[in-house]
């Protein structure tokens, strides 16, 4: 009994020393503490986050929205912004890359609606990404249906993008 009462007061002053050098060595270092949730893409204040959650409101149709680019100096296609916020900073799977390569929605029939991924353009007309919409199932529901609806609401949002840049830009 009195080895566990010495292991004790030996290992516990060692493991509180050791959380605190993980705790303060980030902010000692210039880091904020939390810096993952300190990125603008976690903290959903750039423009394509508000472009994302108006539309969700405007469209009941949809269960989720996801918009993915190319963020500025990154390192390639990734969710920017999205009614999940999980999905930020994912990187692009081959719905996005389809879409992107070929101008065309990428469709896929899932037993909890569609899934459309189709290409982003800006308000001149310049391919900027994808957005990814899933609908919910609705009785007698066709691909060509969904498709003309996901069209409709891409045409939507890319009206108010005036650029690629405008996307990254913080929404305050």
């Amino acid at each position: 009994m009195t080895h566990i009462v010495r292991v004790r007061k030996t290992i516990a002053p060692s493991i509180i020393a050791l959380a605190l050098c993980v705790w303060i060595a980030p902010s000692l270092a210039g880091k904020p503490l939390n810096d993952e949730k300190k990125h603008p893409l976690k903290q959903g204040k750039i423009f394509a986050q508000r472009l994302i959650d108006e539309t969700v409101r405007k469209h009941p149709e949809l269960t989720g929205l996801e918009l993915a680019a190319n963020p500025p100096g990154g390192s390639g296609c990734v969710t920017i912004a999205a009614t999940e916020a999980k999905e930020l900073g994912e990187k692009c799977d081959d719905d996005e890359f389809t879409a992107l390569r070929n101008g065309k929605p990428f469709v896929e029939k899932e037993k909890e609606g569609f899934d459309i991924t189709i290409p982003l353009h800006d308000a001149s007309g310049k391919m900027i990404g994808t957005l990814g919409m899933d609908f919910k199932p609705e009785t007698g529901q066709q691909e060509s249906g969904v498709v003309a609806k996901a069209k409709r609401i891409t045409s939507e949002i890319e009206r108010q993008i005036p650029s690629k840049a405008r996307l990254f830009d913080s929404d305050k």
